[in-house]
């Protein structure tokens, strides 16, 4: 399942991916890129008081490449995206 919200920071979506089993991946999408976070914790540190947090960063054509897949798994989804783009 897949929730969409635009953010109030210019040109940014962000989106929830998860199964509905507490599984999920948290993303903010910008023009060109995505960056994909485990927690909506982690994201909300990073994007709005700028610390140091896991994620990943891929190219926006690529969410369609994650989003295909059947995991929900960050850390799953995070090696697919390193295979890929390496």
């Amino acid at each position: 399942m897949l929730h969409s919200e635009h953010l109030r920071k210019a040109d940014e979506t962000y989106e929830c991916r998860h199964d509905g089993n507490g599984n999920a991946v948290h993303i903010v999408i910008t023009r060109t890129t995505a960056v994909i976070f485990p927690t909506i914790n982690d994201l909300i540190k990073q994007v709005y008081f700028g610390e140091e947090v896991e994620r990943f960063y891929c190219a926006k054509e690529f969410l369609y490449d994650l989003y295909e897949s059947d995991s929900y798994s960050y850390h799953t989804l995070k090696e697919f995206a390193e295979r890929v783009n390496s």
